[in-house]
């Protein structure tokens, strides 16, 4: 089968590849892939900037059918419709895997990361980490499933948002997009902010929910929140444009004693103005991981339509052409773009 594969280490390095079909064992799930949508961290692993492990099978978000289970699979069938988490691999006795966060895990392996992912016809899974998709939930949509839930990480589990809160979201992209959508399940204000060449997305966050939206290159947020908050600032600032401007942005516009939710990756080492987070007495919440329930809150959130992941959907491209949707995700045309299987 035909598989989009970073074959070794440094930028670039990527090709479409004919790999073995696999063939489960015993306790992994045969999953044909049906849509793969593509991340910041396949970008990051092309340009290097994320640790992998080549040769490896791009690829981690991703929907599709059960075709074949192994002999010690319970809960999946052949036939199933299902989403996966990232992870391929995790201990399960260490102090991370035993209260939840399994993300955490120093013996993790990623699937797209470490692992054979999901650029391809078909993958293999554990089944602890295969969810059964809605059936109202379609399998693009159902692709975005792993940043919904990144996003709902970070606003339902580690942001502590009240009706009435005024936060700010910086960076439209479409985990920002997500976030919008879940804090204004929480009865929220929203402030979604992007850079000037963000027009498109910070519509769509408008059509999602947002409050209001800024262009940071024609107007100033903080303007607008001390209009807001009786010149306070806003409750909690949630940070995905990875940026070091997003976030001396989101420092400013936080009130004091508010939270900072740091969603966003940068790729590299960034300044941090860390005497206002001091001075303002900021309370910084990094979100990276997530637990399986929060994939069981997902699968819900997406079923009864608190969230929304079609309309992030710009564009599908056959496996052959990832070169070009890599291109197209880099110049931020767009929100979601997926790869598509080929024979």
């Amino acid at each position: 089968m035909k598989a989009v594969v970073k074959v070794s280490r440094g930028v670039g390095n990527v090709e479409v590849r004919d790999v073995p079909e696999p063939t489960p064992k015993p306790d992994e799930v045969k999953v044909e892939v049906k849509a793969a949508a593509i991340c910041g961290t396949d970008i990051h692993i092309y340009n290097d900037e994320y640790a992998n492990s080549p040769p490896v099978v791009l690829g981690h978000e991703m929907a599709g059918i059960v075709v074949e289970v192994g002999d010690n699979i319970r809960r999946f069938k052949a036939g199933d419709r299902v989403t996966s988490e990232t992870f391929k691999y995790t201990c399960g006795r260490c102090r991370f895997c035993q209260t939840g966060l399994i993300g955490l895990c120093p013996e993790r392996l990623s699937m797209g990361v470490h692992v054979d992912g999901a650029f391809a016809k078909y993958v293999l899974q554990r089944e602890e980490s295969l969810h059964k998709l809605p059936d109202n939930v379609g399998f693009d949509a159902g692709s975005l499933c792993e940043p919904t839930a990144a996003a709902v990480r970070a606003v339902y589990e580690r942001a502590r948002i009240s009706p009435g809160d005024v936060v700010m979201v910086s960076g439209p992209g479409p985990i920002g997009l997500l976030c919008v959508q879940a804090v204004k399940s929480l009865g929220a204000t929203v402030l979604l902010c992007g850079a000037g060449e963000d027009g498109n997305r910070l519509t769509l966050g408008k059509d999602l929910g947002a409050d209001f939206v800024i262009d940071v290159s024609r107007a100033d947020p903080f303007v607008l929140l001390r209009e807001m908050t009786d010149s306070l600032g806003a409750d909690v600032v949630i940070e995905c444009g990875g940026t070091r401007a997003s976030l001396d942005q989101c420092i400013r516009a936080a009130r004091k004693g508010a939270q900072l939710v740091q969603v966003g990756l940068f790729g590299h080492g960034v300044e941090v103005n860390m005497d206002q987070t001091v001075i303002k007495e900021l309370t910084i919440l990094p979100s990276f991981t997530y637990r399986h329930r929060t994939w069981e809150r997902v699968v819900k959130l997406l079923a009864d339509g608190t969230l929304n992941t079609a309309p992030l959907i710009s564009g599908r491209f056959p496996l052959t052409d990832w070169q070009k949707a890599f291109e197209t995700v880099k110049a931020r045309q767009g929100h979601k773009y997926l790869l598509l299987p080929v024979d």
